[in-house]
């Protein structure tokens, strides 16, 4: 009986091995594809764009958003607009009922 203790031993703590190398193999499978994807871009050959040009931009959106936000639906779907209101908010909705689900 003792035999077969001493033979089983080692085929128990087997998968524990395995497991430590298949997590070590993942390990290193994503730093490969970690480099790989560093390679795969190439660096662009415009000039980059003045900071000034960036900051207009910024300037220009921040000012047109208000004016998208405020846009008005065509007269036949005026009788539409509180349920364009509620729109978009159904995601946040869609989002907690996945917690909900999680948690039942």
């Amino acid at each position: 009986s003792s035999f077969d203790r001493a033979q089983a031993a080692p085929f128990e703590r087997q998968p524990l091995k395995m497991a430590r190398s298949s997590g070590l193999l993942v390990l290193v499978a994503a730093l490969a594809a970690l480099c790989m994807l560093q390679s795969a871009f190439v660096p662009s050959s415009k000039p980059q764009v003045s900071n000034e040009a960036a900051t207009l931009a910024a300037a220009g959106a921040v000012l047109a958003t208000p004016e998208a936000a405020h846009a008005r639906l065509p007269e036949e779907f005026v009788i539409f607009a509180p349920i364009v209101d509620v729109l978009p908010i159904l995601p946040v909705f869609f989002f907690l009922l996945a917690f909900l689900w999680q948690a039942a």
